[in-house]
């Protein structure tokens, strides 16, 4: 309950508080997408099923609001935002950022290129709010073909003298909804580098490595579950495109790696049933190859490929920093997944001590 009166306290203290440069300030924030139904469908197909929507304009108290009246009032279920904007409300930003991610919609840096000029999207812009707003998204793209992602410190809006306490409050808020969102909270430190009328731009490189952006590729998880009594860790990391999804059980103390890829079940059984091959990938090379059509199966939505891993290859697949599993059987063409290590591999290391008694 007392967590629950600080942080409205503070919300209430942020009402007036921007983090924009005010001699650029554009006007309120519109929305955009196409309307036309046959051209939304072809979006959803090519687009993984998401839409593109259009935000640009400063963020203003009610943003958030009259964007949640867009998305209801055009029926969408997914989609990717596109933002171009210099900034405005920081508390409106934030809640523009939960209401995305409550969505699960994806999130970038672009404008309305309907022609496909080449380069377009460069000239857009993300800043202030609007990287918080951006925060939000599930999927979070920055690239070389996208706008440019800016950070900028928070100030009041009448330039009002303010307490180191009051400072200090909403400077807590923002690294805790970074947190939330799954960002580095050292992209609010680079923030406060700024002046009031500078914006720090993040190379795409360095918003990676904050997780301010992750290009479709979401952070891992790992858990132990129960099979019966049998306990055994699931690791699992979701990209745009697909689920890894990969288990770790200990056999009478050999431990047993099942790499799963998910996807649907017609999808599932047609990988399966033209197998060549399967394999899984250390840092792209080639690993615990079996040739045939038995190294994989197809279980309902999932494509498993089942080995047993000796002390040895164990030790190789935990020290690598990235291990995809792959099915050849369409010529030139292969399916597969990959997982990303660095942040699970002390919990894979230590359920194998557990499995070997150690």
């Amino acid at each position: 309950m007392k967590l629950r009166i600080v942080i409205k306290m503070v919300s209430a203290l942020l009402v007036g508080w921007a983090v924009i440069a005010p001699a650029y300030a554009q006007q309120a924030m519109t929305f955009f997408m196409e309307t036309d139904q046959t051209k939304r469908w072809a979006a959803k197909m090519s687009g993984d099923g998401l839409e593109d929507i259009y935000a640009s304009g400063d963020i203003t108290e009610g943003t958030a609001d009259r964007f949640l009246a867009f998305i209801r009032q055009n029926g969408v279920e997914g989609a990717k935002v596109h933002f171009n904007s210099l900034g405005g409300s920081l508390l409106e930003g934030m809640k523009m950022g939960r209401a995305i991610r409550t969505m699960e919609f994806s999130t970038t840096v672009g404008v309305y290129n309907p022609r496909y000029v080449e380069g377009a999207n460069q000239n857009a812009i993300c800043a202030s709010a609007c990287a918080y707003a951006y925060a939000g998204g599930t999927s979070r793209y920055l690239n070389e073909y996208t706008g440019r992602l800016g950070v900028h410190q928070f100030y009041s809006n009448d330039n009002a003298s303010v307490s180191g306490e009051t400072v200090q409050q909403i400077s807590g808020l923002i690294v805790a909804y970074l947190d939330q969102m799954g960002i580095d909270a050292k992209a609010f430190t680079i923030s406060t580098l700024a002046d009031r009328n500078g914006v720090i731009w993040l190379a795409p490189s360095d918003a990676l490595k904050l997780r301010f952006a992750n290009n479709g590729v979401e952070l891992p998880s790992a858990e132990i579950k129960l099979a019966g009594m049998s306990p055994y860790l699931r690791v699992q990391q979701n990209h745009a495109n697909v689920t890894t999804r990969v288990l770790f059980n200990c056999e009478g103390k050999r431990i047993h790696m099942t790499f799963g890829m998910v996807t649907d079940p017609d999808t599932s059984a047609m990988i399966g049933e033209n197998q060549k091959r399967s394999y899984l990938e250390l840092d792209g090379k080639e690993f615990l190859v079996e040739m045939g059509k038995t190294g994989a199966v197809a279980n309902q939505s999932v494509v498993w490929i089942a080995r047993f891993l000796t002390a040895q290859t164990l030790v190789q697949v935990i020290k690598s920093e990235n291990v995809g599993g792959w099915v050849d059987g369409f010529g030139a063409v292969r399916y597969g997944a990959t997982l990303d290590m660095p942040t699970v591999r002390s919990k894979i290391a230590e359920f194998a001590k557990q499995c070997y008694g150690l």
